[in-house]
């Protein structure tokens, strides 16, 4: 599926009225009662996956900070950046002059938030979880910036999107799936993860489901025990088929490896949970059961 989809969604957007509404009261993903007085027109977005989710409702004229790792869609790059997701600078925020600050606990540290409450700024915080909580997440953020209309049209076309996929994938045979976001040690993708659910939802079982962490560390004997019938990794993690079996050559025994089931994930779209996220899945499906992404 085309990955620009919701940079096109954006656009149209744009074209919807931004409504005009009163005072905005919302519950954050902390249980924290965040106040606006209007719509934000000033935002600082502190994840990668906020700024895309501003982007795809509209709202991408009303960001005026955002951080390094903000590379989606391209013209987030050219907002002014306040550093890392990891201690971003007070002080350019401060210069942004903002009216919202919006954060996700995933990425950002709790010493970072509680600066961030003293600079008297609202501050949001969205951690969604699945991919409900996705959907939630654009609904409040449309809230917060007036796009009540746009965000919920980007929730409808993901909700059409991952119901053809969930239709197409209970057809399939489900396949047992390792999806690696580490190799030096090895790490896995475990249960209570939005990534565990796109697994599922892909027509997947997800081998590391049952550990009693989000994202275990699990031995190279296990993974030879667990017999994967498909190894997914995060394109950051290792360049090639080649690279892993280095490492790890007892692995050449696997079904995976000698069907050779061993695919890449472009960790961008895979691992923000933001609109893309329907990207991701319709990426897994096709790479689990097409072999192809």
């Amino acid at each position: 599926m085309n990955l620009h989809r919701l940079t096109v969604v954006a656009s149209l957007a744009l074209l919807l009225p931004w409504r005009a509404t009163p005072q905005i009261s919302l519950v954050d993903d902390l249980q924290r009662a965040v106040i606006i007085p209007a719509p934000a027109r000033r935002v600082v977005s502190l994840a990668p996956s906020i700024t895309e989710t501003l982007f795809a409702i509209g709202a991408g004229g009303q960001v005026v900070g955002v951080t390094d790792y903000c590379t989606f869609p391209p013209e987030a790059k050219t907002k002014t950046s306040v550093g890392g997701i990891v201690n971003p600078s007070m002080e350019a925020i401060v210069a942004a002059k903002p009216d919202l600050i919006v954060v996700s606990m995933e990425g950002n540290v709790r010493d970072d938030f509680a600066r961030l409450q003293e600079l008297g700024v609202p501050v949001f915080v969205t951690n969604p979880r699945t991919l409900e909580g996705i959907h939630k997440s654009i609904a409040d953020l449309g809230a917060l910036t007036g796009r009540i209309d746009s965000s919920a049209t980007v929730v409808q076309m993901m909700r059409t999107r991952e119901d053809s996929v969930v239709t197409h994938a209970r057809a399939r045979m489900k396949k047992g799936v390792l999806l690696f976001v580490s190799l030096q040690p090895l790490i896995v993708v475990g249960g209570r993860t939005y990534l565990n659910e796109l697994l599922g939802l892909a027509g997947a079982v997800n081998l590391a489901a049952d550990a009693p962490s989000t994202y275990p560390t699990i031995s190279r004997e296990a993974v030879l025990a667990d017999m994967p019938d498909v190894l997914l990794f995060m394109s950051d993690v290792v360049a090639s088929p080649e690279n892993l079996l280095k490492l790890y050559p007892e692995w050449r025994t696997l079904e995976a490896v000698q069907s050779n089931h061993i695919f890449f994930l472009d960790a961008d779209i895979v691992s923000r949970p933001g609109p893309r996220a329907v990207d991701a899945l319709e990426s897994l499906y096709r790479t689990i059961h097409m072999g192809h992404q």
